[in-house]
């Protein structure tokens, strides 16, 4: 069962540390930072002198806290093969059988001999080497600069090492430190994007955002003037923060209004409630921890203090740290120290275990007294909330209930450079006060809550949560110790019930500050169980104590899950066997053939006949499968008689966008008594939808009425009110169900987006859809042009097409003349265009003798009548006016002005799916104008790359691949990706499985 995350699409605006922290010692560090790439215009220097990589690699040497992790030749190749990422034109080919390694940039390229790399200084001096071949020779491209390729070879260096070094380039940094200082001021509310718009999540009790009214459900559309449709969150984070006492205007929607209202609110100093604490019946006290930040501490205490003024003096205690991605190291210390006499709290060490630093526990008469704690844990709880629970449970203070800790026991040191960028590289460990190494494994729980979920196509009754933990994570540091026993593991039915979701509730949901339900949460309750009935409060006696309220809550709890296991047929019961044991397995799927097309369902259905002379109990499949939509179903039978036959069916909906593949399924047979049927494999066909691709033209229309600015010539001028018609066609096979253009200002606040985003509706194979959108050029727009980004995203298959359009302003033009009259065109391909400027786009390409209306005219256009309310223009010089009888204006097909490539199979995928060590590929891609170049992924890795650099006029639209591209072990994903002339993508993928493997670890 998968947790809920709570964060999507989410980003706390009161602005004074960020939701998710991490350890720090001496400096700092993050938990699950990901390398990112910043697009950002900048005039490029082909002289870049690559520096800051041989900087970083010294860093490196002297304090990384695994010297045998750093493996040059490997950080060089991963350096190099990120570089393959972000510039389409950059292959790196290391051959496995050969020491040397091969670097092109389109058509040209660069061999590099691996053998003479013997020490670090080796392996930067080809690096920097290959990064200035790889700049001098690739295209220039404005929204990539030379730092950016040398942050993403630094970084893809550091991968090699492990998932938390990484650089921060000088953006990202100042960004890290503002959310990590708390120096700056916010506004005191959470909030989200609701299709494209900028909502209030909740805010912030005591806030300037709460003092003003502001409500959850309330749409800010603008910030101090500037348009927020379609402003990522991280972009809308940082116009909503600023200097504590500065003041800022929001433009706001409230529920029915029918026009926004301006609201100006002073930025403060945000606290975030990073502990929250509530009373309990029987004298017991809740504190949910959710961070370690600087006032931590003495946020705990006053809660504590609080608590203690309810129930005069408490009998027990639970501390929820779930979901605590951790911290400042002192903080967590000092947490740890509150409850703590005597004893170590964390024990640090450096590379190679040296040295060695241990923090201890100090008595003081703030210490809290000897009452029984219960600490809850589970896979998010990270770094800081470890050491907590690792210091209390081995100094024998506290019970720790949940799952398995995230398993975060690295360190990392953050380390400014000369530029403006920094460092995080991990430089120690931490240990628990026993001296045991969590890294990659957690803390593992005293008592382990599993939850059981019974549904009538899925019961899950062993997987337990599925999460994402540090071991789950490339290249992490390895801890080779093995997962300790719990004390006890206690299953428990959590009821799940589908609710209809309102805008209300969702919003609720999403309400990261929000406690948890005391009445329906089991690890509260189960919790709250165990501390009313605590005689000692010494962790070992504790749990000794425990154990009748843990085997009642056992017996109940799967008393619970066999009655709702008997609804489904299915006998839970236990009993012992003697005498024979035979089983005759089958199974079989629907559809029959075991092929299922994306978006439908199969359904998986195992038969066992008991043939044997004694009964079968608890008898359950397990599945294994590389796809993990068929891994780990669980297929519960229970108990089969002796001459019964019992079957379970489970039935999976295969995901819309799911790309052609073939998977092989295991499933595993397990009895209570071990009286286990053999394996059975069988495979599965997943054949993808065909897929949208689209076309698409766009017009100005500067008539918008009651715009006293607007002059209707198709220009834009400043002042002006814009609609942008946007006409989309699907020139690809599939249906386009859920499309949505949005429009986003690349440019400044001069531009304001009024509306940036519009639904298309169902458009099928051929068919083409127009929609508006609009935005107003301010009269102090400064500039001669402003460029914006047009995406026509598909939201099901995630198809979609994004392009950078630069429209000019300019002055008015000579007026034009009303006058009303036919034309006809002179010659073929004669354009219609949007505007009276040949710079104008396309609207149509007409024929020799086409007619049509107009009803203005100057010396040089005629102003075409267009369906709609709209015009085009024509050139003078392209037409003649016609003077004799009455002619019907001609039917116009429009002209679409972007269209991506078109990539097509030459041979079916059905023979290369599965088993085959090598993937024949022949493709052809063809493009209306011109086809720029092409290349293939294997997993991510570039493997492919085709340049049309210099082809014959009659070639340029076309592009051919042949080649043979060895597969990995296991499932491929295999992307092919073209590029044209006006840098449209289009992306067709699917999935080659090389040989038969299934997962491990039944």
């Amino acid at each position: 069962m998968k947790s809920k995350i709570t964060f999507t699409c989410l980003l706390t605006i009161f602005l004074s540390l960020p939701s998710f922290f991490c350890f720090f010692t001496g400096f700092n560090t993050t938990f699950g930072l990901e390398p990112h790439f910043e697009k950002r215009a900048a005039k490029e220097d082909t002289n870049y002198k690559f520096r800051l990589s041989g900087i970083v690699s010294s860093y490196v040497n002297r304090l990384y806290v695994d010297p045998e992790r750093i493996k040059t030749v490997e950080m060089l190749k991963e350096a190099l093969s990120w570089e393959e990422r972000i510039i389409p034109e950059v292959l790196v080919d290391f051959s496995e059988s050969t020491t040397t390694g091969k670097v092109t940039v389109d058509d040209v390229s660069k061999t590099y001999d691996l053998s003479k790399i013997h020490r670090s200084k080796d392996m930067i001096e080809i690096l920097q080497d290959a990064l200035a071949f790889i700049n001098t020779n690739r295209q220039p491209l404005e929204i990539l600069t030379a730092n950016d390729i040398e942050y993403t070879a630094i970084n893809g260096m550091l991968t090699q090492l492990d998932p938390h070094s990484v650089i921060l380039p000088p953006k990202e940094f100042n960004e890290f430190k503002i959310g990590t200082t708390g120096k700056f001021g916010g506004l005191g509310m959470v909030v989200g994007l609701r299709e494209g718009v900028l909502t209030v999540i909740s805010p912030i009790e005591g806030t300037p955002a709460a003092r003003a009214g502001m409500k959850a459900g309330d749409r800010i559309i603008e910030i101090d003037g500037e348009s927020t449709v379609n402003m990522n969150l991280t972009e809308s984070v940082g116009k909503l923060r600023g200097d504590p006492g500065t003041a800022v205007t929001l433009s706001v929607f409230t529920e029915k209004a029918a026009q926004p209202k301006l609201v100006t609110l002073k930025r403060e100093i945000i606290v975030i409630p990073t502990v929250e604490s509530a009373s309990l019946e029987g004298d017991l006290g809740y504190i949910k921890i959710r961070n370690f930040q600087d006032d931590t501490s003495q946020c705990l205490n006053e809660h504590l203090k609080r608590l203690k003024t309810s129930n005069n003096k408490l009998k027990g205690l639970i501390i929820d740290m779930r979901n605590n991605s951790g911290g400042l190291l002192d903080q967590a210390i000092e947490v740890a120290d509150k409850f703590l006499e005597k004893g170590a709290i964390v024990i640090t060490v450096g590379p190679s275990g040296h040295p060695k630093e241990v923090q201890e526990a100090r008595k003081t008469d703030t210490d809290e007294a000897l009452y029984p704690i219960v600490v809850l844990v589970d896979a998010g709880s990270a770094s800081g909330a470890e050491i907590v629970a690792g210091a209390l449970k081995e100094n024998d203070r506290a019970v720790i209930v949940g799952d398995r800790s995230f398993g975060k026991g690295s360190v990392q040191q953050l380390i400014e450079l000369m530029d403006g960028s920094a460092l995080k590289l991990t430089i120690a460990k931490y240990l628990t006060p026993l001296s045991t190494d969590i890294q990659s494994v957690g803390i593992t729980p005293d008592i382990k809550l599993v939850p059981v979920t019974v549904a009538k196509d899925t019961i899950n009754l062993f997987r337990g949560i599925v999460a994402l933990r540090e071991e789950d994570l490339k290249q992490h540091l390895d801890e080779h110790r093995k997962d300790e026993t719990p004390y006890a593991i206690l299953k428990y039915y959590l009821e799940t019930k589908e609710k209809e979701k309102t805008e209300e509730s969702e919003e609720e949901a999403e309400d990261p500050y929000k406690l948890p339900d005391f009445n329906t949460d089991f690890h509260v309750i189960f919790a709250k169980k165990l501390l009313t009935n605590a005689t000692a409060w010494q962790r070992e006696a504790f749990l000794r104590n425990s154990s009748s309220i843990i085997e009642e809550t056992a017996r109940s709890e799967e008393k619970k899950i066999a009655q709702v296991l008997q609804k489904f047929d299915i006998d839970w019961s236990a009993g012992t066997s003697t005498g024979t044991a035979k089983t005759n397995v089958s199974f079989s799927t629907n559809p029959a053939n075991g092929r299922v097309k994306a978006g439908d369902k199969i359904t998986l259905t195992i038969n066992v006949a008991n043939v044997g002379e004694t009964p079968l109990h608890q008898l359950r499949g397990i599945s294994s499968s590389k796809n993990g939509l068929f891994d780990k179903l669980e297929f519960i039978l229970g108990k089969i008689d002796p001459g019964s036959t019992k079957s379970y069916s489970t039935t999976i909906e295969i995901p819309k966008n799911s790309l052609d593949r073939e998977d092989e399924i295991s499933i595993k047979f397990e009895e209570l008594n071990s009286r286990n049927p053999k394996d059975i494999k069988f495979n599965i066909v997943t054949e993808a939808l065909l897929r949208p691709l689209f076309a698409y033209s766009y017009q100005i229309l500067d008539t918008v009425k009651n715009s006293s600015k607007n002059n209707g010539d198709g220009l834009i001028q400043t002042g002006e009110d814009i609609d942008l018609l946007v006409l989309v066609k699907n020139i690809g096979e599939g249906t386009a169900e859920k499309n949505v253009v949005t429009l986003k200002d690349l440019s400044n606040k001069e531009v304001f987006i009024k509306n940036g985003r519009a639904e298309i509706g169902t458009l099928s194979p051929g068919e083409t859809k127009e929609v508006k959108l609009s935005f107003v050029v301010k009269e102090i727009m400064p500039l001669d042009k402003f460029s914006v980004d047009v995406v026509i995203s598909e939201m099901i298959f995630g198809t979609f097409v994004t392009n950078k359009l630069t429209f000019p302003v300019v002055a008015s033009k000579s007026k034009m003349t009303p006058s009303s009259g036919l034309v006809k065109v002179r010659r073929n391909h004669t354009p219609l265009y949007g505007g009276t400027s040949f710079d104008s786009p396309v609207l149509s390409m007409m024929k020799d003798g086409t007619c049509l209306t107009y009803d203005a005219k100057n010396p040089e256009w005629f102003r075409i009548t267009l369906p709609g309310d709209r015009y085009g223009w024509v050139s003078a010089k392209g037409v003649v006016e016609s003077n004799g009888a009455r002619t019907e204006p001609s039917a116009l097909e429009p002209f679409l002005q972007r269209v991506p490539p078109v990539i097509t199979m030459s041979k079916s995928l059905s023979n290369v799916l599965f088993g085959n060590d090598q993937l024949p590929l022949s493709v052809t891609i063809e493009d209306d104008i011109y086809v720029k170049h092409a290349y293939v992924l294997i997993n991510n890795d570039k493997v492919f790359f085709k340049s049309n650099k210099f082809p014959a006029q009659k070639e340029q639209s076309r592009l051919e691949i042949n080649t043979n591209l060895l597969l990995k072990e296991g499932p491929n994903i295999v992307t092919i990706v073209a590029r044209d002339d006006h840098d449209l993508v289009t992306v067709k993928s699917f999935v080659a499985t090389r040989g038969i493997t299934v997962a491990k670890g039944l």
